[in-house]
């Protein structure tokens, strides 16, 4: 639950619903709370990373020495 709270940064909203399922006797449900607070996949944005070539640090490093 510890991970769950940081992961999706919603450490208040959790704690009320402990707070409220510890009172009514009851045992938190980690598959509702799970499926309640993890982003939808689709709403995820898409991310492209482009790596530089390696020869650019190679005129870096060679830049540097000279």
């Amino acid at each position: 639950m510890l991970a769950l709270a940081h992961d999706c940064a919603c450490e208040g909203e959790l704690a009320a619903i402990l707070a409220t399922d510890l009172a009514a006797g009851r045992l938190p449900d980690m598959t509702a709370l799970r499926a309640r607070f993890s982003p939808d996949p689709a709403s995820l944005p898409e991310v492209v990373v482009r790596l530089a070539p390696l020869t650019s640090y190679d005129a870096l490093l060679s830049g540097a020495v000279a």
